[in-house]
């Protein structure tokens, strides 16, 4: 017991020291604070994840999440912070889309603004849901470009080269009917209206896109339902879809949108902070939309999802038309031949992921995970070329392309 003791005392007493050579190291460093009466142990500067993607045909591919909440609906951040996380996130373009009539926060902004009413008595709570069985419109009860506003104040203030589109999200009878996002506006107040179609007009009279949200949300399908929903997509209401929302695939979303020449995106959701659902330095990032444009300006990115040059991520897949899948990996991976023995016909390939997301490659039974930045090597024979099956893309029916990786002849 005696020498157990001792050995751990021992022990104690270096790592004791240890830490106090440590601290007095630090006191050391940052002498300017101490002077100042104060001491900082470490400054963290802000970091960006910088997501790495291929350019197609020409085009760059820009990060975008077309849907997100704040403080101004149901969601637990502000704007600023939405702003914030998408830059540490890696991304270009967001659209912040509050409710339009579902404004949860209103009645505890109102209970705080109360001894700025009249008699100091809180206003009178009624989110626009309710108050529209009382008016024929939507009576605006608030600024519903405050968010945005607020946003892009942000961005400009901190210098943020990210893209902040104003939009909202329509909401009615989540089972029958649906909800869908009003993309690229000029005033979210003027498209308030009881009637659906209304409302849809106002936003197409601005130049803006309407998107379908999360089509299976609280329903046993994704199939467009009869009544106003199938109206509106027969009518040429419907300009894209959600085809994963959060973590979520709608599987025959992806055909929807190639039948019926829709654009397809990948979306958060978010209404809580981003690092609940996808903490910082993981496998892999937020779920987004890769969107392939001439530039990062508001009419480029608007032609490029009307021409349907989206891909859909979300935990390391991707999710899409089969020709943009197959364009995203043969410009996103280098082969090229290693060597090639005459006699058994074998070909060694070596496969180089030039980008951020990876790549399941499938081969008969073999499989073989092409993780970022790293090269593999397969070996073929009988002269077959690098022809592999990609687990990790969707496209029509769940199924995953089978792609042939093109030779680079150059290396």
């Amino acid at each position: 017991m005696g020498l157990f003791f001792y050995k751990s005392m021992k022990r104690f007493l270096s790592i004791t020291t240890l830490s106090l050579v440590a601290l007095t190291a630090a006191a050391q460093f940052y002498t300017t604070q101490e002077r100042a009466g104060a001491i900082r142990f470490f400054n963290r500067p802000a970091e960006r994840r910088e997501i790495i993607l291929p350019t197609i045909d020409g085009y760059t591919l820009y990060k975008a999440d077309f849907h997100m909440h704040t403080i101004y609906s149901d969601g637990d951040v502000t704007p600023r912070q939405r702003v914030r996380e998408a830059w540490h996130d890696g991304l270009d373009i967001i659209a912040i889309t509050d409710h339009l009539e579902i404004r949860t926060y209103e009645k505890f902004m109102l209970k705080a603004l109360a001894p700025y009413s009249q008699g100091g008595e809180p206003f009178k709570y009624e989110h626009a849901g309710i108050a529209n069985k009382k008016n024929k419109e939507y009576p605006v009860m608030a600024d519903l470009n405050a968010g945005y506003d607020e946003a892009v104040y942000y961005a400009e203030r901190e210098k943020l080269p990210i893209m902040i589109v104003r939009g909202t999200e329509i909401w009615r009878d989540t089972k029958n009917i649906g909800e869908f996002n009003a993309l690229f506006l000029e005033d979210i107040n003027a498209i308030c209206h009881k009637d659906l179609f209304e409302s849809f007009r106002r936003v197409k009279e601005q130049g803006g896109l309407i998107m379908h949200n999360h089509p299976g949300y609280t329903r046993t399908t994704s199939e467009i339902a009869e009544g106003e929903q199938a109206r509106a997509y027969s009518e040429g209401w419907i300009d894209g879809v959600e085809a994963v929302n959060s973590t979520t695939l709608y599987t025959g979303i992806i055909s929807r949108c190639i039948d019926r020449g829709l654009f397809m995106t990948a979306n958060t959701d978010a209404h809580k902070p981003t690092s609940h659902d996808w903490p910082a330095g993981g496998e892999f990032f937020r779920t987004m939309t890769f969107i392939m444009a001439k530039s990062c300006t508001e009419r480029d990115i608007k032609e490029a999802l009307k021409a349907g040059r989206t891909i859909g991520y979300t935990a390391g897949n991707l999710f899409g038309e089969e020709k943009h899948l197959s364009a995203f990996i043969n410009e996103a991976v280098t082969c090229r031949v290693v060597s090639k023995n005459k006699k058994t016909g074998e070909i060694v390939y070596s496969l180089t992921n030039c980008c951020s997301v990876p790549f399941t490659l499938c081969r008969g039974a073999s499989i073989h995970r092409l993780k970022p930045f790293t090269t593999l090597n397969f070996t073929l024979k009988n002269g077959a070329e690098p022809k592999f099956k990609v687990d990790n893309m969707w496209h029509r029916d769940e199924q995953h392309p089978t792609i042939i990786i093109a030779v680079d002849e150059k290396k």
